[in-house]
């Protein structure tokens, strides 16, 4: 059977610069499907390769630019706020109106209460505080309107005013995907940060593995073809609250300021704090591609500083050769398709 899902995950704390490899991939391989399981607690920013025209999305993947595109997927380990949703998925059709979105009626819908609950309980360890725990655990309890299901009519409603709009059952997800020839499926945040990585509790409320990413789109994981890793040559962790601590970092790696890079600060997606920044670490690479075996690794940032950068690429090509899967074949130097290089 033909191989048809390729997946992207993240291999350190997050903010690798997923949204801008799906974008650029989407146009590379021209997948005619691409799926995300993503949770409000993250956000992912691509641009149109033609135009430049910015997509900031929490619920929608970013791979969205590849001409033969036809179906986008919201897989069952997602969690939503439909009016979020509503924002992105009319963005994307006044872009184009030749895709169908497709939501797995198992889909979390996220509420305003899931997002107070966090806010009283999280901030001691820098959450994002968005709902994404609260909201998955309102599935968990079978609490009623926990999903897509529940409120089919409203969210087919709301949605489709701009473009065609569906909530399936399992059934129908499997075949509609299994009729597609090639599919793109997006991970959110990053290895280091999933339950069982280590760094607990200042982690998120899930694992980011390339099964789990399978797992949350519910697709069979015979399909899996090729998996690409996203680095970057400083990884960061989200920035502290008042209150609160994001957790450590790798025992061969130390903290840095953006100062001392001589780079602007960077702010994350969703909460607008100041990201935390630190040196490359290459035991956190060796387990993060030990878990995910990559075919291919995306090294980003690579332009903040020239040594670090060749040092970084060293180690995990080094890396790559010890476990037998693939090393840096992309690099990055900017948010732009066109700051994307291949390099064998």
């Amino acid at each position: 059977m033909h191989k048809k899902v390729d997946v992207l995950v993240d291999l350190q704390f997050g903010s690798t610069g997923k949204g801008a490899l799906a974008g650029y991939l989407s146009r590379l391989n021209n997948y005619d499907a691409v799926i995300s399981a993503n949770m409000p607690n993250a956000g992912h920013t691509a641009y149109c390769p033609d135009t430049d025209q910015q997509f900031i999305h929490k619920v929608l993947p970013s791979g969205i630019f590849g001409e033969g595109l036809r179906v986008i997927g919201i897989g069952p380990g997602a969690a939503f706020f439909p009016e979020r949703l509503r924002r992105e998925w009319f963005d994307l059709c006044n872009y184009r109106q030749d895709v169908m979105l497709v939501i797995h009626e198992a889909t979390v819908v996220a509420t305003d209460l899931h997002k107070v609950a966090e806010a009283e309980s999280l901030s001691r360890i820098s959450s994002t505080m968005q709902g994404s725990a609260e909201a998955m655990i309102s599935k968990i309890r079978r609490q009623d309107g926990a999903i897509a299901k529940n409120h089919a009519s409203l969210l087919t409603g709301m949605l489709g005013a701009a473009g065609d709009v569906a909530i399936v059952t399992q059934v129908q997800w499997l075949n509609i995907f299994n009729d597609r020839r090639d599919i793109l499926v997006e991970g959110s945040q990053g290895y280091s940060l999933g339950t069982s990585a280590g760094f607990y509790p200042y982690c998120t409320s899930r694992d980011c593995t390339v099964a789990r990413v399978i797992s949350d789109c519910s697709l069979p994981v015979y399909w899996l073809n090729e998996v690409y890793g996203c680095a970057r040559v400083h990884p960061i962790r989200v920035g502290n609250t008042p209150d609160g601590y994001s957790g450590d970092w790798y025992p061969d790696q130390h903290e840095l300021t953006f100062a001392e890079l001589g780079v602007p600060e960077e702010k994350t997606t969703v909460t607008q704090r100041v990201r935390r920044i630190a040196t490359f670490s290459p035991l956190q690479m060796m387990e993060a591609m030990m878990m995910a075996m990559p075919d291919h690794v995306f090294l980003n940032f690579f332009q903040y500083e020239p040594k670090a950068s060749s040092v970084a690429k060293a180690a995990i090509d080094r890396i790559a050769y010890e476990l037998a899967c693939g090393g840096v074949h992309l690099v990055g130097n900017g948010p732009k398709p066109a700051d994307i290089k291949e390099i064998g």
